[in-house]
């Protein structure tokens, strides 16, 4: 298997990389992370190559993969700071729509796996699933869905070999990002912080997974054997943030005093299930929050995790 992995620095990215079988191929881009080849030495990760490429770059996009030829590409790139999109359109369209159109216009062979996001269902409430009419109310949100379009209408017109569109609803774990509210969550826990601050209301809905299973579905969906297909990845126990927040704090046998202010800009009223993954990968979360959230606890107090 040659595979290409788009954004592989970033928190899914390491994840996976450390669990793809070792006689793959990989090519690996990333752009700011100069810090990214030593860590993958450091790793062992000698199967891995690491390609630096800054993927709005058309032209260093075509250089960079265009004569690659691999079997599957994973892409996984984003730009995810909701809060600065929703003020700024064109850098969503600048770092979240043109480096897909860019990849996909170079990227010859087999199937493309776009991590889209569930952000794509804004404005709708309750149960949604792909075959929900999209309407999607903020940037982040339209940039998403707009490169899903683009990814479908390539392999429609046989630029590679099919597509798999997820619509992934979210993960924690290892080496993810220290603004996340999970690492938030479990170090305030830890430090037995009196109180949290939630923006918003708290009443928004999260449905995130142990990164662990975020991985074995990528793998899943990389392997086949559906193609062409789109289908929501999420763990399918949601819960308001307020509710998550108190059950993180109940794990590290504490209880906050949850605050909150401002407004949310992202305020999520749908769920989605995880039956679509199952019946195209064969697969479902498994980890449970307690067991996720103390692997992550441990990671957070390793000498890999930021400072």
């Amino acid at each position: 298997m040659r595979l290409l992995v788009v954004g592989a620095s970033g928190f899914l990215g390491r994840n996976l990389l450390l669990a793809a079988p070792r006689d793959w191929d990989i090519h690996a881009t990333y752009r700011a992370a100069e810090s990214f080849p030593a860590w993958l030495a450091g790793a062992r990760l000698d199967h891995v190559i690491p390609v630096r490429v800054d993927l709005r770059d058309e032209a260093a996009v075509g250089k960079a993969v265009g004569k690659l030829q691999a079997d599957a590409c994973l892409f996984l790139a984003a730009d995810t700071r909701v809060r600065i999109l929703v003020e700024d359109p064109p850098l969503d369209v600048h770092n979240n729509i043109a480096p897909v159109a860019n990849v996909i216009k170079h990227h010859r062979g087999g199937r493309f796996v776009f991590v889209s996001s569930g952000a794509v269902y804004m404005g709708h409430e309750g149960l949604v699933s792909p075959h929900t009419a999209l309407d999607p109310s903020i940037p982040y949100a339209i940039s998403k869905y707009a490169a899903e379009l683009y990814v479908r209408s390539a392999a429609n017109r046989s630029w590679f070999d099919g597509s798999v569109v997820l619509r992934f609803f979210g993960a924690y774990g290892p080496f993810e990002p220290a603004r996340k509210i999970t690492t938030k969550l479990v170090q305030s826990a830890r430090a037995q912080e009196k109180e949290f601050t939630i923006f918003g209301d708290g009443g928004n809905l999260i449905d995130v997974m142990c990164v662990d299973d975020a991985v074995l579905g990528l793998l899943a969906a990389i392997r086949g054997p559906a193609n062409n297909v789109t289908v929501d990845f999420c763990a399918g126990s949601p819960s308001t943030l307020n509710e998550f927040a108190s059950a993180v704090g109940l794990i590290f046998r504490h209880s906050f005093e949850l605050r909150h202010e401002g407004e949310s800009p992202e305020y999520i009223r749908f769920h989605a299930s995880p039956e679509g993954m199952a019946a195209a990968f064969g697969v479902r979360p498994q980890v449970r929050l307690e067991e996720g959230m103390r692997r992550l606890a441990a990671w957070l107090g390793s000498p890999e995790a930021p400072r």
